[in-house]
């Protein structure tokens, strides 16, 4: 059955004995930017109800709340929960866990993929309330998924007489996961949708994370968390629980993902295709004899002030890794999906972007999603963007010399009409070897191999609108047959462009 954007949600809560964090957890989903409308009901089978407190809340979120006479298990209290609502979508959250506040969304969106009737988050982090600890599972581990992260359609629940198990103790991790349906959760990653797993004194599933890693090496998922965690995906609420816990893990990512340590992290390089030079052992450019200065040459200051904000700012889950600190050379290394790189591979195949420096392009959705990518990447209105250009060396020999994207000549009737480039992006669209055809910086000391959707941004302006010589970069030569190197470049200019193809495309053949 199709989901439909705006369809109802229930959201169902079991809870003993926790009054407070009750309360913190129902003002977490009254804070969910879901278009559809929610509905919370709560199993509550503590000693006494606890259904009074919850008389202010029910002004602004639709609440339903059932009282048991006697203890049931959680198993138990979730299948009640569950037949007690004709809702499409039924959404699991306990009253400990704290998710981000498009939770609900982004499972709503993906029950409506392919094949996904039940959509659980991968739980890749755990946050220690008793030992105030941030852990995060090691890579390579296969992904764990709890029944509180579960969100289903109830015609799925309805046609398999799926059932929750008994309590946590029967399967050893978590409500029934043993249960055959459990083979059919389909699972958003850590990276995709983080999530703060929290162990309580009081919660029955309370303990040490198994496989935990206390310095584990950068990497998306965790990137995600920290991005969630510094630009406000996760809810500011006056309780104590959550706010408190989202500070101590805040810090915590923060040390984890320190910029010295995570540069230095030899695994995560050397799987990105990064080589580094020491300082010593950089190409020496003579940059200002190469590149003398030249007011001519200068950008408008406030595009560059964006470009170089955007880059410094900009959080590692959706910027990637920040290669050096100034002037901010940044790779990201999923910039695009494989099924869009597999789409503009085969564009640039046909010559449906021209060559390299001439041509325009054939507009596809590939190609426009790129665009607009690149521009809120950057900083700037996709109004400003250079139609893209392809590159494609097939030779072992094919390379392009130093250069810099800046126009450095002040008489370039592009630089009169159309103004500076003050920034660039480089999108690989195909993967070589390690140590062939790198784009390398000789002056910053760091060299990238192609990795397929991968893709390189920094700006060729300081702050101030003047030309950055230490941006001399240069493609590195195959060096083998049989080896293809396809990429996208996409060059910001300093004001927008004109509208007319006609128009422009004359400019840049000049």
């Amino acid at each position: 059955m199709a989901i439909c954007k705006c369809c109802l949600a229930f959201v169902q809560m079991v809870t003993y004995k926790r009054g407070p964090l009750l309360l913190e957890a129902l003002a977490q989903v009254e804070q969910q930017e879901y278009p559809g409308d929610l509905e919370v009901v709560i199993v509550d089978d503590s000693p006494e109800s606890q259904e009074e407190q919850l008389d202010a809340l029910k002004e602004s979120l639709a609440i339903r709340y059932i009282f048991l006479p006697e203890r049931m298990s959680i198993g138990a209290k979730r299948n009640l929960a569950t037949r007690s609502t004709d809702a499409e979508v039924i959404c699991i959250w306990d009253d400990d866990d704290v998710f981000t506040m498009d939770r609900i969304r982004k499972q709503v969106e993906h029950l409506r993929g392919a094949d996904v009737n039940c959509s659980g988050i991968e739980v890749a982090s755990f946050y220690s309330v008793p030992d105030q600890e941030l852990t995060v599972r090691p890579l390579g581990l296969p992904p764990i998924v709890f029944e509180n992260t579960l969100c289903f359609t109830r015609t799925w629940w309805e046609s398999g007489h799926f059932g929750f198990g008994e309590a946590w103790e029967v399967s050893g991790q978590g409500e029934g996961t043993l249960e055959p349906w459990w083979e059919q959760v389909k699972t958003l990653s850590g990276a995709e949708e983080p999530f703060l797993y929290i162990y309580l004194p009081s919660s029955a599933s309370g303990g040490t994370a198994l496989n935990k890693n206390r310095q584990p090496p950068p990497c998306s998922k965790l990137f995600a968390l920290a991005s969630a965690l510094s630009h406000g995906r996760f809810p500011e609420l006056p309780g104590p629980h959550v706010s408190s816990a989202l500070s101590c893990a805040r810090a915590e990512v923060q040390e984890l993902l320190s910029i010295p340590k995570f540069l230095d992290e030899p695994s995560v390089i050397a799987a990105a295709g990064i080589q580094r030079r020491s300082v010593a052992e950089r190409q020496r450019v003579q940059l200002t004899a190469d590149f003398p200065s030249d007011p001519a040459l200068a950008a408008r200051s406030s595009v560059a002030r964006r470009v170089w904000s955007t880059l410094e700012s900009a959080p590692l889950a959706t910027s990637g890794w920040l290669l050096v600190d100034r002037p901010p050379l940044r790779l990201h290394p999923s910039f695009l999906t494989a099924e869009e790189a597999a789409e503009l591979q085969a564009a640039v195949r046909l010559d449906a972007f021209g060559v390299r420096d001439r041509g325009g392009f054939a507009p596809t959705a590939a190609a426009e999603r790129l665009r607009y990518r690149a521009a809120e990447a950057l900083g700037v209105e996709v109004s400003h963007l250079e139609p893209l250009r392809a590159v494609r060396y097939g030779r072992p020999e094919q390379c392009f010399e130093p250069h810099v994207d800046w126009i450095a000549d002040p008489s370039d009737e592009q630089l009169l009409e159309l103004g500076q480039r003050v920034a660039s992006l480089l999108v690989f669209l195909s993967t070589l070897p390690e140590g062939r055809g790198q784009t390398d910086f000789p002056a910053l000391g760091v060299s990238v191999t192609p990795q397929t959707g991968a893709a390189l941004l920094w700006p060729n302006m300081d702050m101030n609108g003047q030309p950055l010589p230490e941006m001399i970069h240069e493609a590195k030569p195959l060096e083998e047959e049989g080896l293809e190197k396809i990429a996208l470049n996409v060059w910001v200019r300093d004001r927008p462009l004109p509208t007319d193809p006609a128009i422009l495309e004359t400019l840049f053949q000049s």
